[in-house]
């Protein structure tokens, strides 16, 4: 259910779920338009954080509101679980919301445990549970072409899987690139992939993606030079392993190919790695063995449990060295 469509059935109680910050923030907004479209205008976006006075939101439904007869309450709770008052709260509001009241309780991904508890059911059997799906990564194109769609912009697959590559999944990130995009280009029809390319690439001078380009192209002097530019920037080493394992997975993937003899546009499209990125790739296939990109491979799994905790550093900044020693082994000691 959208956001728009909340006042079609309206419900006194909602709980709306989602794992995406930029879903959850579009569903209410819409939620928003449409409940003060039906005469809602006393809504207040509240934080259950600890000290939430649980007893002033029970005790504010029986009050009639000075704007409005008609209110909305939008309470956040960040970490999904309202406590032992809350809870009693919650269930309190669904067996007696008062006439003209709407709650939404808006929650992270619900686990099972969480579905099962008692203020869970007490809003599903007095009202509605929203949950909002990810966007998963094979969904992530479509989706930038149809969110690019609503700001006037028309992009094709390869600028949209582009844009899911640099921002990693990250909706967020994704939509404020479009929002870049909108505001230069809204007028011009379809963007050529070029012209995102050298757009998104402006507004940060070296990028993880630049990185990865590096290392395909066995350009050592280049890839360092980028990999410093982005320690001195901020960036993270997880977010550095990333990029890398996933362009080091698509290699892999390649080889084999190579070997069984089933390379072939097919196995391009399935990785979708478009056709001006695949000279890069070919270039690394020539010259990595299979061997090396195990190892390769091997040296990221060393990266992700540093990262998370689970290896202890033996100095300080080994993520630093560890992520220097792949780019320089990625790329070929005699790149250029």
């Amino acid at each position: 259910m959208q956001g728009s469509q909340i006042t079609q059935q309206l419900k006194p109680v909602y709980l709306l779920a989602s794992a995406e910050p930029l879903l959850t923030r579009d569903w209410l907004d819409e939620a928003r338009r449409a409940l003060r479209g039906a005469g809602f205008e006393d809504i207040l976006n509240l934080q259950a954080d600890t000290g939430f006075d649980w007893q002033e939101l029970l005790g504010e439904g029986d009050m009639m509101s000075l704007f409005s007869t008609s209110k909305c309450r939008i309470v956040t709770l960040p970490n999904g679980k309202p406590g032992q008052q809350g809870s009693k709260a919650i269930q309190g509001l669904c067996e007696n919301p008062g006439e003209g009241n709407v709650y939404i309780f808006v929650t992270p991904q619900l686990d099972r445990q969480a579905r099962n508890t008692s203020w869970c059911k007490a809003i599903q059997s007095c009202g509605e549970m929203v949950e909002l799906k990810p966007v998963y990564d094979n969904q992530l194109a479509d989706w930038l072409m149809q969110r690019a769609r609503s700001r006037g912009l028309t992009i094709d697959g390869q600028s949209a899987q582009f844009l899911a590559e640099c921002t990693e999944g990250n909706l967020l990130a994704a939509d404020q690139e479009l929002e870049k995009l909108s505001i230069r280009f809204v007028d011009n029809g379809l963007i050529d992939f070029e012209t995102i390319e050298a757009t998104v690439a402006q507004s940060a001078r070296y990028s993880h993606f630049l990185l990865v380009d590096a290392c395909l192209a066995g350009s050592t002097g280049r890839a360092l030079r980028i990999l410093k530019s982005l320690r001195a920037e901020g960036y993270a080493t997880a977010q550095l392993r990333w990029a890398l394992q996933s362009s080091l997975e698509q290699l892999d993937r390649l080889k084999l190919a190579e070997r069984s003899g089933a390379l072939g546009d097919r196995i391009w499209q399935e990785l979708r790695i478009w056709r001006n990125k695949q000279r890069l790739y070919q270039a690394a296939m020539s010259r990595l063995a299979s061997p090396q990109i195990e190892r390769l491979l091997q040296s990221c799994a060393t990266l992700d449990r540093l990262g998370k905790g689970q290896q202890g550093s033996e100095f300080p900044d080994q993520d630093w060295f560890e992520i220097k020693s792949l780019v320089v082994d990625f790329s070929g000691v005699n790149g250029k």
